[in-house]
């Protein structure tokens, strides 16, 4: 059922969330999730569970969690605490949410945009991510860029900085109570790698598991 997990997130019954795991052998039937020791007694043998799949998207489960085992030798968790390996078997398929790059998040992150003017010249931009999917992202900035105009910028991932490259799609020009106008714009990826597509993937499928947590 599930294809590319690793990462999931445990609520009770009535959409209570409970703890944040690592998903190990998620393509196979003796899948297991990874706890940390403070988070085990939250939890009940029978649970509903939100997997992050790569290629699906949002998977949501009901799930039976078997006996636990201390995880020994040289893997512990974020902090150094014991950490538990359980099996997790899914009982019923409750449903999948946004697929690939059908899943767009909100989001306000400062970037610097690297483009050229029109000499040629490499010049550098300030500007900030406005929503961000597998497809495309949305940003805004004082300065202004024309349509079809490529761009790269690093961006932040938790597998570390990855630059991206895009063109833009449209341009706004937007006046709020009276202050400088400032330029909206959508855009779409140029030339993105399927490795460069899979972590834009996976951050905005944790950034939608991010605010599962705090509903």
């Amino acid at each position: 059922m599930l294809r590319e997990c690793d990462k999931a997130c445990i609520y009770s019954f009535d959409g209570v969330f409970l703890a944040e795991v690592k998903v190990v052998d998620s393509e196979k039937d003796n899948m297991a999730l990874i706890f940390e020791e403070e988070d085990m007694d939250k939890v009940n043998t029978e649970s509903v569970i939100v997997f992050y799949d790569g290629i699906q998207g949002l998977v949501t489960c009901k799930c039976s969690l078997s006996a636990r085992v201390k995880v020994v030798g040289t893997e512990t968790g974020d902090l150094g605490r014991a950490i538990y390996k359980v099996p997790c078997r899914i009982d019923e398929l409750i449903g999948v949410e946004q697929r690939r790059i059908d899943l767009k998040v909100r989001v306000s992150i400062p970037v610097m945009l690297e483009t050229a003017d029109e000499l040629g010249k490499v010049i550098h931009l300030p500007a900030k991510l406005k929503d961000i999917s597998a497809g495309g992202l949305g940003f805004e900035s004082l300065e202004k860029l024309k349509e079809n105009q490529i761009f790269s910028f690093m961006f932040e991932t938790d597998a570390g900085d990855i630059r991206l490259k895009a063109s833009v799609l449209w341009v706004r020009e937007v006046t709020e109570n009276g202050e400088e106008p400032f330029y909206r714009y959508g855009s779409r990826y140029f030339g993105l790698s399927a490795y460069q597509e899979s972590m834009v993937r996976k951050f905005t499928f944790q950034e939608q598991l991010k605010r599962r947590k705090i509903q």
